[in-house]
């Protein structure tokens, strides 16, 4: 009888943790910046969009997902509206100021130059004298973030950041844009502007991650659905799914 009673009460426990899960929605904010995320016939799709859904949903937490221009996504980060946003890249500053869950995946950015740019850019310190635009509050990496030795021009637009960087390397308004690598090639597609701008060789790496508000209830909750869709292979199959053809 003893041993059916703690059945019971554990049973009670389970399934008051999965309710409260159940009916507690993550609320996440992202901006259209595909393949990570975006919306799609009225849906949050992505490849951190999907990685995060499943990694919460495999914890039974729903996700209200909300599109907005990324400074916009950090300040209702910054008011505690929301409990996240997709996609972070670790810096130092941000490391202290939010709780960073588990790299999702690591991704890249590509240095785009108009094609007649002649200078041969394969490191940072390539950079030297140069114009350079990013978006604005984008961390590139922490070597790019600290050099001083070439012009970063931060870029915002009500639209779509990258097509702005890209529209002004084909118009000679800058030297060097810095572009997603996996965002580049169906952009340059979208915009038109094979025949004006190519890649430069230098390629820098970045670890993606979902960055919560400090100590935020829903962490703890993620680091355990990741760790269940990793061990399952679902990352390998979500990254494929989305894959671009790098050329």
């Amino acid at each position: 009888m003893r041993k059916l009673i703690i059945i019971l009460i554990i049973n009670i426990f389970i399934f008051k943790l999965y309710a409260q899960n159940k009916s507690e929605k993550m609320k996440v904010c992202f901006e259209d910046f595909r393949p990570s995320a975006y919306f799609e016939n009225k849906k949050a799709v992505g490849i951190d969009v999907d990685i995060l859904e499943s990694a919460m949903g495999s914890q039974n937490v729903a996700i209200e997902f909300i599109m907005m221009p990324w400074n916009r996504c950090l300040s209702e980060l910054d008011s505690n509206k929301i409990d996240a946003v997709i996609p972070m890249v670790f810096s130092e500053e941000r490391n202290l100021k939010y709780s960073l869950g588990s790299s999702m995946r690591t991704r890249g950015n590509f240095f785009i130059v108009n094609k007649n740019f002649k200078k041969k850019i394969k490191n940072i310190s390539d950079l030297e004298g140069l114009v350079v635009l990013i978006g604005k509050g984008y961390s590139i990496s922490k070597d790019f973030n600290d050099a001083k030795n070439f012009e970063k021009i931060e870029v915002t637009s009500s639209d779509f950041v990258y097509a702005k960087i890209l529209n002004m390397i084909a118009t000679n308004r800058a030297d060097i844009g810095v572009i997603d690598l996996q965002i580049y090639p169906w952009l340059v597609k979208e915009l038109n502007l094979e025949d004006k701008l190519i890649r430069s060789d230098l390629i820098l790496t970045k670890e993606t991650h979902v960055g919560f508000t400090k100590n935020n209830k829903f962490l703890e909750i993620y680091e355990k659905g990741y760790k269940n869709i990793k061990r399952r292979g679902l990352i390998e199959k979500i990254i494929k799914k989305y894959e671009y053809q790098i050329k």
